[in-house]
């Protein structure tokens, strides 16, 4: 059913449904462009399928494996993990979880590199088993303000931050907030965080941080079934 194309990747027959994990099967991680070619880590099924087993809801992975030609056609970099099957693009099935949360889950069952996407028709987060920490936000098509390198890292923010970096983590808690994402932390998007700070029972200070990321994101609520 398979053969060797070269040491790396091994073309599979299109929809191998072989596990790799309790929920996950090989064919959730073909490349997209139809080509066949598949190359999946262990440990990126493995991680995801902590995640999976802690929030109790299924995972679909939007973008798993890419050949080299639909790298380039996503807009993917030369090195992009994707091309070794190292990463993952994913969201709950029921989108029943935003991309803040899943991005907190994946940092804390080891994933390497984290991206959180969230604006007009994407909402998923992505993950991959690199050696080092890399985190980046992103809230329009290709526009990642900056790379957080060694730690995951959700920017510490309040009002009248300023900052390309700060403006796109603001435009992401505003979502979480149920406000319009105009990036602009002011009294209105501070007057929400108070609020919301006060229902979770967290420092009323209008300073989102780490705690607050997770409380208000709902990644809390799993964390400890990790």
């Amino acid at each position: 059913m398979k053969e060797e194309v070269d040491v790396s990747v091994i073309t599979y027959q299109r929809g191998d449904k072989t596990a790799l994990t309790k929920n996950f099967s090989r064919y959730e991680f073909d490349c997209p462009c139809g080509c066949g070619t598949q190359m999946v880590d262990p440990e990126l099924a493995e991680k995801l399928q902590r995640i999976r087993d802690a929030v109790g809801k299924k995972i679909k992975i939007t973008s798993g494996y890419r050949c080299l030609k639909r790298n380039q056609d996503a807009g993917g970099g030369t090195n992009s993990r994707h091309r070794y099957g190292m990463a993952a693009d994913w969201r709950l099935e029921d989108r029943s979880l935003n991309p803040v949360a899943l991005g907190i889950l994946a940092s804390a069952v080891g994933f390497g590199g984290i991206g959180i996407y969230w604006y007009a028709g994407n909402m998923f987060c992505h993950a991959d088993t690199r050696g080092t920490k890399a985190t980046w936000l992103c809230d329009a098509k290709k526009h990642y303000p900056s790379t957080t390198y060694l730690k995951f890292v959700l920017p510490t923010i309040k009002r009248g931050c300023a900052g390309d970096v700060n403006r796109t983590a603001t435009k992401m808690l505003q979502r979480l907030l149920g406000l319009t994402p105009d990036g602009i932390f002011g009294e209105a998007t501070e007057n929400a965080l108070l609020k919301a700070q006060k229902k979770y029972n967290l420092t009323p200070d209008g300073i989102c941080g780490p705690a607050s990321w997770r409380t208000i994101s709902g990644a809390d609520k799993y964390l400890a079934k990790l």
